[in-house]
Order: C-alpha cells, then sequence, then structure tokens
C-alpha cells in the first residue's frame, strides 16, 4: 500500500511486503515532486509544476488568498476574520461544504492534480490501498470521491478498479 500526506507539503510511504521502501538513498515517496504541469509554477525543488506546488495545503491556500486578494468574493475571507494571512485549509473545505465557488473550485483543481500524479503511481505500482492523510484530507475527507474520476480516466482500468483509497482514521498521527 502506499500511504499520502497531504498538508502544507506532500510526501508518501511506499509499503512493500510490510515494509517501508526507503529506495537506494533513502528518499522514495517523493510523491510531491511528480510533475503535474511543466509549465506549472516553480517549486522549492526548482523543478516547475511539481504536484507539492499546484496541490498541497500551502498551495491551495495561496491561491485562495491571491484570488480574494483580486476581488473574488469568497467566505474564507469571513471565516478568517478578514485575515488573509489567517487563512486555513479548514476554513477552504469549510467554505467549499457551504458551497462557496472559489473554495470548491480551488480543492476540485488541487484534486485534479493530485488524481493525474495518483494514476501514475497506480499504473506504475499497482498498490492494493492508497491511504491519504495530513491536512487537506482531515479537512475534507470528502475530496476522496473527487479523486476518483481522474484515476479512472488517467490509469489502467485493472489496476484502477482494484486499488481501495481511503482516508486515514489515525488523524495527525497518520505520517
Amino acid at each position: 500500500f502506499i500511504y499520502v500526506d497531504v498538508g502544507m507539503g506532500i510526501g508518501a510511504g511506499i509499503f512493500v511486503d510490510g515494509n517501508l521502501y526507503r529506495g537506494s538513498g533513502g528518499s522514495a515517496g517523493e510523491f510531491g515532486h511528480i510533475t503535474v504541469d511543466e509549465r506549472g509554477p516553480l517549486c522549492c525543488c526548482g523543478s516547475n509544476g511539481c504536484l507539492e506546488a499546484m496541490a498541497s495545503g500551502s498551495a491551495i491556500i495561496q491561491s485562495v488568498r491571491v484570488a480574494i486578494e483580486k476581488g473574488v468574493d469568497s467566505k474564507v475571507r469571513e471565516m478568517a476574520n478578514g485575515a488573509l494571512d489567517d487563512i486555513t485549509i479548514e476554513h477552504i473545505a469549510q467554505a467549499a461544504n457551504q458551497n462557496d465557488s472559489l473554495a470548491f473550485r480551488v480543492l476540485d483543481e488541487a484534486i485534479s492534480h493530485i488524481g493525474v500524479a495518483l494514476a501514475d503511481v497506480v499504473n506504475l505500482l499497482n498498490p492494493s490501498f492508497v491511504i491519504f492523510g495530513g491536512g487537506v484530507f482531515r479537512a475534507a475527507p470528502l475530496l476522496l470521491e473527487a479523486l476518483k474520476r481522474p484515476l479512472k480516466q488517467r490509469a489502467l482500468e485493472k489496476s484502477a478498479n482494484e486499488v481501495q483509497l481511503k482516508v486515514s482514521a489515525l488523524g495527525s498521527e497518520a505520517g
């Protein structure tokens, strides 16, 4: 199985036969540095369009913040008491659940990017399970359903139908 943590960054743990796979240099699981848009924003790793730069909690918050600064109306501003630096992923998830179009669109775009990368990983490793944790999925566990669409569109049919997606029940201790 694969554990994917989507918080302020994005990382993964790959488990094979009950053991954590570390890779030859100990850095396996850099799920956040899969390129999902080669013309995308610059990532902290120096590459462009990494999943982490486009779909992590910090990327989601930044997208909402920039849109509000440009004048887009959103319940998120009210939830953060007008302090854009205080916006949290919880505010965004709550606003999306209240049909706030900005929050919904930003989360939908992030999940689409995660789904693209997930399809590649499912094709490559054919895991039985992918378990999601981290702040984004703790705040908005319903995002798991939205991941199924890009997974089914992009992964090989057999692998996409066999993999089970879950949100960790361990909360902040999942990692």
